[in-house]
């Protein structure tokens, strides 16, 4: 493994600062799609997943001149933990094999409850994964079902019981709020369960209807019936209120944390920083320019026999619209935008390109300045849409 030793990874010194140095790989294979996903997935198959990992190995090597010693890595999906331990071992070796990395680099994997196994968390262990992403969202059975999720409540309490015991003491629950028919009491319930496990992070997110999902077709033909907008935004305050009453800190829009578990790998795109993407669909931000991949996965496996980047479309990133995407992501951190860092990015302060729009979200109530931040207020967090569309 290409390792570097450095008393501190977040001031190590590289030759070129303002290379990525952070890299997502998506791996796109689930047992099963989930009624509200809408995200790049397909059906595991064991060969395909072979021939798959071959090519992200070779687009790794396409990147290597373009990336600095990695500081964050990023394993989602899909369902990464669905691969066997021999592949998981393949994917680490093929990263180590091409990637410097950090010491004490953010390494995360996004797991399915079911879908690990001691063997397959030594395999993790082994390779420096130090954080998990735990896909929980729901503490009820039948609600579990309804999402079309392939596990339940008990795999998952397995699941987490046998990753503690492996020593990760980094894990991260994804849930889900304003479900189809949820009640307060029935979301209160799996947010009280979740905090007695004491994981160290909690992401909490309303259900956000996508086109082309199961859900959103049951919804536009009334076959879903979906909190109030009021019931909605009763879960998210208690969820605020409740959360950080446990001792956490709620630190962007969705995402709570114990004290210095912030997802450093996330806080990249909220400064809105330069990353590697890999994989079929993965979107990437290099030299000003945001990319996105071949979403198939035959073409992609295609492109990558011919050594060529899997490539589908490029956005360069300049003026207002590399300003308002900035202001956009850093908005969702709670501390959000730092002013002296928006001022050296763009040689201006941020009122040349938003002062009228700034303003008038700041009479609204929605947001707020002191000496160094623009941030929403509390009333604004629920409103962030709104002012991001306006931004826009």
């Amino acid at each position: 493994m290409k390792v570097l030793q450095s008393e501190s990874v977040w001031n190590l010194p590289t030759p070129n600062i303002e290379m990525p140095s952070s890299l997502y790989i998506h791996i796109p294979f689930c047992a099963t799609k989930c009624y509200y996903c809408a995200f790049n997935t397909d059906s595991f198959h064991k060969e395909q997943a072979k021939v798959y990992l071959d090519a992200l190995s070779t687009e790794m090597g396409l990147y290597v001149p373009q990336t600095a010693p990695l500081k964050t890595i990023f394993i989602g999906g899909g369902t990464p933990s669905i691969l066997s331990a021999n592949a998981l071992d393949q994917l680490f070796t093929d990263i180590q094999k091409h990637f410097q990395i950090c010491p004490n680099a953010e390494i995360t994997v996004e797991c399915n409850p079911g879908t690990v196994d001691s063997e397959k968390l030594c395999v993790m262990r082994n390779a420096g994964v130090n954080r998990l992403n735990f896909g929980l969202q729901a503490m009820q059975n039948e609600t579990l079902l309804q999402l079309g999720r392939i596990h339940t409540v008990e795999e998952f309490l397995h699941s987490y019981r046998l990753v503690r015991e492996q020593g990760f003491d980094n894990i991260n629950i994804d849930l889900i709020f304003a479900l189809p028919e949820q009640t307060m009491d029935a979301w209160q319930y799996t947010l009280r369960e979740t905090i007695s496990l004491e994981p160290e992070h909690i992401s909490a997110y309303n259900l956000v209807m996508e086109e082309s999902t199961p859900f959103y077709e049951w919804w536009k033909a009334g076959e879903l019936v979906l909190p109030s907008d009021d019931t909605e935004a009763d879960m998210f305050q208690w969820t605020i209120e409740t959360l950080t009453s446990h001792g956490y800190t709620h630190y962007e829009i969705c995402n709570f944390t114990k004290p210095n578990r912030e997802v450093k790998h996330s806080l990249v795109y909220w400064n809105n920083q330069e990353y590697i993407g890999l994989g079929v669909g993965a979107c990437g931000y290099v030299d000003g320019i945001r990319y996105t991949n071949i979403r198939g996965i035959p073409s992609y496996i295609e492109a990558l026999s011919k050594h060529n980047k899997p490539i589908s479309k490029t956005e360069c990133l300049t003026g207002y619209a590399e300003k308002a995407e900035t202001l956009m992501l850093a908005l969702r951190k709670r501390e959000g935008i730092c002013l002296s860092d928006y001022e050296q990015r763009f040689g201006e302060r941020f009122e040349v390109a938003f002062e009228d729009t700034i303003k008038k979200w700041m009479d609204y109530g929605l947001l707020e300045r002191n000496e160094t931040h623009l941030h929403f207020t509390q009333r604004g967090l629920f409103l962030a849409n709104e002012v991001f569309v306006d931004l826009m």
